[in-house]
Order: C-alpha cells, then structure tokens, then sequence
C-alpha cells in the first residue's frame, strides 16, 4: 500500500452494523488510511481497516489514554467517533488531543451533554416551540405506573426508552388494552400491558426512562453536517423498514418542515459535525422530535449514493482541505441495506 496523506482512527465501534458503511466512504479517498477499535479482537472491522486495536470500554479510565497512544503511534491526524459512549471522554479531553496534533471531529462536552440526555432535549425543543411526544422522564416503577396512567387518558399506546440509551437497546411499548392485532406484531414491537411491565422493571430505575405517548405515523431520520460560519447540510431520510432498530430501507425526501425545524434545533446549539436527528410523525402527521445523536450515524454511508458522502466531508473539513461548494442531493431516491460475509 502507498503511504497515505490522511490517518483516520474510529477508535471504537468497528463491530458496530454502521461500521462496513463508513468505512467504504472513508475508502473513497485513495489517499486515506483507515485505524479503527473495538472492545471485541475479532470484530469484522478489523478486515475494513489498515491497522486495528482493542479498545477498553469508552467508560474505562484508561480509555483515553489508550485513545491518545495509538494516535501517536499510528501519526493519526484525525479521530472520527461513530460510539455514543466516546463522545463526553473525547470531547473532554480535546485541548490534550491539539497539543499532539490530533483533531477531533466532535462537539463540545456540554452540547453532547445535553443531547445525550432525551429528556432533557426533549424540554430544549420545547422551549424552542417544536414538536416533542408528550411525556415525562420516570426514575422509579411507581413514577413510571403514575405518568402511564396520565398519558392513558389521551393515548392508547406509550412507549419509552432509556434517556442515556441508543439504537433499540431497552426500548418498550406499552398498550392501555390487548388488541387482535398486537399479535402480528414481530417480537421486538410486542406491546404489553401496563401491569405486565410493572412486573419486569426493577422498584428503581438505574438509568432513568423517558416514557411518551407511541407516535404511529412514519419516521425519519436527519442526516445533518454543522460547521461554524457555514452553510449546514440537513438530509432527512424515511425510515422504511427497521430491524433491531438499523434502518434496512428508505428513501431521501426534501421534508420542508423537517428540514426547517431540524435547522432551528442545531442552530440553538453550538454543534459541531456530523449530527443526526430522529423524528416520528403522530396521528395528524406532524412530526415530533425523538432524539439526537451528536456523531455519525450508522446509516449515512447511504447518502453517498444521493451524492454527499458525510465521513469523507467531515474528514476534509476538519483538515480544512478542499469541499465540493454546491453539493445536489439525489431527492426520492431509495436505498436499502443488505448483510455482506467477512471471514476473519
């Protein structure tokens, strides 16, 4: 292999399903060399990449130095995070990553803060007069059964979600009455009654759940680029078919208003990068904000195909190298996902 200008390190989530994607826009760039982790040796990244390392856990005290060894090692120039959990620990540490050179594509530590917690962008938003799902954050079972209750006098359905979580990892709806149809729901969908989930959460909540009323109508997801002093880019994109909380399948659709709303929201916050943004419409078809994720997202890589490949511009921005100035994207073009061997 050539020596490559551009050391790219992802230092965790190499075994994440978004990592094949990100890695095919990195490897667009023929002068790019690809560093990636991962907690698992044998994860199918490491086939992707040039160079591989085991990570610890974002939330171990030696993460950051094992980040910070590597990039010296490895003369990385730039670490891109793709992992929720890296986000505080490298924002945090972004004065020591400039003293060796390294630059850091990530927002500042109070803004990750902030997003990271639903709840809390969820009162941000609304402030800010957007659509949230009504609801409110529950610490315990019996807050939980209390604010269910409240929202069953609108709702049928509720749903909730850890506030610190992300992709569908304990995750729940919550039906007022059994009805026919939740049987031919898939198991990961199953709706159960309220007494039926009081009987499997915990008296107290380790990490706290956002409990809102279930929006029914269709989902998108924002794939946004935020740059200080520049235009910001902002692609929303259906969420067509969904397994395990991965998008499969969708379509690029110019959504006036979610493109409106979603540049108000990142515009009353200092971000940096790449972000995405979750929005689900209710009954009426308006949509509501579900989440944002300060980082890549798993699905971006599909963007390419409607001609912005997110990883490579954020690479370049943030080396200040030369951007396309007037990029079209591909509007109602559709994609879809598919599963792809490594041998390891």
């Amino acid at each position: 292999m050539n020596k490559a200008e551009i050391s790219v390190f992802i230092p965790s989530g190499a075994g994440a399903p978004g990592f094949a994607g990100i890695s095919a826009c990195l490897r667009e760039s023929d002068s790019l060399r690809l560093v990636s982790g991962d907690m698992n040796p044998q994860a199918y990244g490491k086939q992707l990449s040039d160079a591989f390392y085991e990570m610890p856990h974002a939330r171990d005290s030696r993460y950051f130095e094992k980040v910070k060894e590597i990039c010296v090692k490895e003369h990385i120039q730039v670490v891109l995070p793709i992992t929720t959990a890296e986000l505080p620990i490298l924002a945090h540490n972004q004065t020591a990553f400039s003293e060796i050179g390294v630059r850091v594509m990530v927002s500042p530590e109070w803004v990750i803060q902030k997003s990271n917690d639903k709840g809390e962008i969820h009162k941000w938003a609304e402030k800010l007069g957007l659509s949230v799902p009504s609801g409110e954050v529950c610490n315990s079972r019996s807050a939980f059964k209390a604010v269910a209750e409240r929202l069953f006098e609108h709702h049928t359905d509720l749903f909730f979600k850890p506030i610190g979580g992300n992709g569908s990892r304990g995750i729940g709806r919550v039906c007022r009455e059994l009805s026919q149809q939740n049987g031919t729901n898939k198991p990961e969908l199953m709706p159960l009654l309220l007494q039926e989930w009081l009987l499997r959460l915990p008296e107290t909540f380790d990490s706290p759940l956002l409990l809102t009323a279930y929006l029914p109508g269709k989902e998108y997801t924002v794939d946004a680029f935020v740059w200080p002093d520049d235009e910001m880019l902002i692609v929303p994109r259906s969420r067509d078919k969904i397994v395990s909380g991965i998008s499969v399948s969708g379509s690029f659709e110019a959504h006036k208003g979610i493109i409106a709303e979603t540049q108000l929201l990142l515009t009353s916050l200092p971000f940096i990068g790449p972000i995405g943004v979750q929005w689900k419409e209710d009954e009426s078809g308006t949509p509501r904000l579900l989440e944002i994720n300060p980082r890549l997202q798993g699905t971006t890589s599909v963007l390419r195909h409607a001609g912005l490949n997110i990883p490579l511009y954020s690479v370049s921005k943030i080396l200040g190298l030369p951007v396309n100035p007037h990029i079209e994207i591909g509007w109602n073009k559709s994609f879809t996902r598919h599963w792809q061997d490594v041998f390891l």
